[in-house]
């Protein structure tokens, strides 16, 4: 079996069976603590922009797709839409729809009969149309599920990812390069209509994927091996410290108000997340750091870290509030608050995500990271 757990520097070759970077899984963990910390009030100021870990979870996404669906062409000669959407299926919703149904259950259980408003919220979970929804009406109220929109936005993502993949790896190099500038110009005239027309809410240009792509479209250029030609001029090392530099450039433009800024803001978050990415990527110093076995393993459930974490905060107050014996403060709720999210997101990828993870490789084209 020919192994690979960094990038493939040759897309045609087609003895690669497996694709796994465990720097990557690495890199989720960290992802997750970005959000994390954005929804609990211990780390005010990472509180504030620590929204971009769900950018880094796109440029993730975007890059390991990008990279295993162009192997399983060079392999195959196509791509099996069937086996990738089936592949996504086993991946992303048993817990979704298992903690959507934990939801309902919880809402009817403490308000009764849901009124046509929660119905529709409800129907728009399980229509992967949240991120729309909560662009239109605010935050799902249904208890805990209110990060859940981009859930929404990477099913929507994962329905046109294996055609545009499938046409790009046909395309000539300069084919490629118009396609890319033409997406990348028509979303910012799409992102430039709505805020000339006084789009009401930051969220209708932060929660489509057609208005908040910097971070999938450039994980899909580094799939493509896109950015190679930087590491002949700039260490590997420095690229990360640009990325880092250009989250620190994020706090400078707040996403408060609906203004033209929030297209160099969201350009600082692509640049971030994917000088991050393809930085870990090609340094081996940080490969070492992110390829932790503790990082990795939980990096591995990261998915369901993202998933019940609010459940997680939930679940710390309420233990504040209500045992009078535990302490109370932001530290110690943060402390209660992160080690149950770990501990059912360890007990969820053992029953519920495992088997079902198993069933997934059985449309495996391209190996990809061990369970």
């Amino acid at each position: 079996m020919k192994y690979t757990n960094n990038i493939i520097k040759n897309n045609k070759d087609k003895n690669i069976e497996r694709i796994y970077f465990p720097e990557l899984d690495g890199l989720r963990f960290f992802a997750f603590l970005l959000v994390f910390v954005h929804h609990h009030s211990l780390f005010s100021n990472i509180n504030t922009n620590g929204w971009i870990g769900v950018d880094l979870f796109f440029v993730l996404s975007a890059f390991l797709l990008t990279k295993l669906l162009i192997a399983e062409y060079y392999k195959t000669q196509t791509i099996s839409f069937k086996k990738f959407y089936i592949r996504r299926i086993f991946r992303i919703w048993p817990i979704y729809f298992l903690f959507i149904g934990f939801s309902i259950a919880l809402f009817l259980f403490s308000n009764g009969a849901p009124s046509n408003y929660i119905g529709m919220r409800i129907i728009g979970l399980f229509a992967f149309s949240d991120n729309i929804m909560t662009a239109i009406y605010g935050w799902n109220p249904l208890p805990y599920t209110a990060h859940l929109w981009t859930i929404a936005y990477e099913e929507q993502f994962y329905i046109f990812i294996p055609i545009i993949i499938l046409f790009l790896v046909r395309s000539s190099f300069k084919t490629k390069v118009i396609y890319i500038i033409s997406i990348y110009i028509l979303f910012n005239l799409i992102r430039l209509t709505l805020i000339a027309n006084n789009a009401n809410s930051t969220a209708i240009i932060g929660m489509l994927p057609i208005t908040r792509f910097e971070s999938i479209f450039m994980g899909m250029v580094i799939g493509f091996n896109g950015f190679d030609f930087l590491l002949k001029k700039v260490k590997p090392l420095l690229l990360g410290l640009i990325g880092i530099f250009f989250f620190l450039l994020i706090y400078l433009f707040p996403l408060d108000n609906i203004s033209y800024w929030i297209i160099a803001q969201y350009t600082f978050v692509g640049i971030s997340t994917s000088m991050i990415l393809f930085s870990v990527l090609n340094s081996d110093f940080l490969k070492k750091i992110f390829s932790n076995q503790i990082f990795v393993f939980l990096g591995k459930r990261s998915y369901g870290l993202y998933v019940y974490h609010f459940l997680g905060n939930g679940v710390a107050s309420y233990m504040i509030t209500h045992i009078s014996i535990l302490p109370s403060n932001s530290f110690i709720s943060f402390i209660y608050s992160l080690s149950f999210t770990v501990i059912l997101s360890i007990i969820s990828y053992k029953v519920v995500e495992t088997p079902f993870l198993n069933l997934k490789k059985k449309f495996e084209v391209i190996i990809s990271r061990p369970i």
